[in-house]
């Protein structure tokens, strides 16, 4: 042992460095993974997105109210967003359960009940006329609520 001809103080100094660089290695590749992890929600939440956009503005233009035109688009990409975030995004290969899928149901509910919430406010409170305005400003903060909900609640490792 190279370490054995240096005081006992030295080789705890030592093994305390090696400790440490390992746990900062572990916490990086950790780090990094939930990076890798965030984007690949926000591409799955991006085609859901578009989904929920053009769902939405195709029935408020064809005059349907907001708050239900906003249950329908959001409903749209529910089953797409569990499948590949599930698979994908969450790599959960197997081990799916009915469990799972009420947790991931139940954020996404209120993942949409603060939609309308914050649609309601974009239109009643702070008049804004656009839809396609209105549905930017409230998607990002849905979304974020979301991801954090799915990873925190329903993939949990």
């Amino acid at each position: 042992n190279p370490l054995s001809s240096v005081g006992p103080g030295s080789y705890v100094l030592w093994q305390n460095i090696i400790n440490s660089y390992q746990l900062w290695k572990k916490r990086k590749k950790e780090l990094k993974d939930g990076i890798v992890q965030l984007v690949k929600y926000n591409i799955v939440g991006v085609i859901n997105t578009l989904v929920d956009f053009l769902v939405y503005q195709l029935l408020t233009y064809l005059g349907m109210k907001y708050a239900i035109a906003q249950c329908i688009s959001y409903s749209c990409g529910i089953l797409n967003s569990y499948f590949f975030n599930s698979r994908w995004t969450f790599k959960r290969d197997s081990g799916r359960s009915k469990k799972e899928f009420i947790y991931f149901v139940a954020v996404n509910l209120v993942s949409m009940g603060l939609s309308v919430l914050l649609l309601k406010v974009c239109y009643d409170i702070l008049h804004i006329d656009s839809n396609l305005i209105s549905k930017a400003i409230v998607t990002p903060i849905v979304m974020l609520v979301n991801f954090f909900g799915s990873k925190l609640f329903v993939f949990k490792k």
